[in-house]
């Protein structure tokens, strides 16, 4: 796993395969087959392991909210420091450690969200954290004189930005809006029976 991660990190995760991996192990091709089968359990060894390092806040430990942005941020920081195999992570996490989207799920159940809306804001969460290693607004020309209106105006603004800032105002967005939902649940339930 450690030399799959290596070439992974150097030349990309397309460059990854058997015949690569057994020439970084300094191995025969056929080596390699001994410890997994294919390409595909290979890879899910090594998310297995690199999400491994995601810790999951105790049950209690907290407020849900806290608890949720916390599982997120250890997420997140796994994907930032693997970036090359990013969105294999989140692919493989449905498959290869489910444990991670248990949790998730769990807090927000704990939180009061309903089964369907757990299985949406999931669904967001986890197409946020896809998403933002593939949007990038850096390469829109600010010379270009014939932008709309609204664009040309805000556009300045983008050299304040950084990475963190897209992430902490996706996240804070996420979660203001499942505050929201949780609050409305409430809501509709202590006023069924008036």
């Amino acid at each position: 796993m450690d030399a799959a991660l290596q070439i992974i990190r150097a030349h990309g995760l397309d460059a990854l395969s058997m015949r690569r991996l057994s020439q970084q192990l300094g191995r025969s091709q056929m080596a390699a087959y001994s410890y997994v089968t294919d390409k595909q359990e290979l890879l899910d060894l090594v998310a297995r392991r690199t999400l491994a390092d995601v810790d999951i806040p105790a049950t209690g430990a907290g407020a849900w909210d806290a608890q949720l942005r916390q599982l997120i941020d250890s997420i997140d920081e796994q994907l930032r420091q693997h970036p090359g195999i990013a969105g294999l992570l989140l692919q493989r996490m449905l498959h290869t450690d489910r444990r991670l989207v248990d949790a998730l799920m769990q807090i927000m159940v704990d939180a009061g969200l309903r089964e369907k809306q757990v299985l949406l804001a999931y669904s967001t969460i986890h197409t946020y954290l896809f998403g933002r290693y593939q949007v990038a607004l850096a390469d829109v020309r600010r010379d270009d004189t014939d932008l709309p209106p609204t664009l040309a105006h805000v556009l300045p603004h983008l050299d304040e930005l950084r990475g963190a800032d897209y992430y902490n105002f996706g996240i804070d967005l996420l979660i203001d809006g499942l505050r929201a939902r949780v609050t409305a649940n409430y809501r509709e339930t202590n006023t069924e029976g008036i």
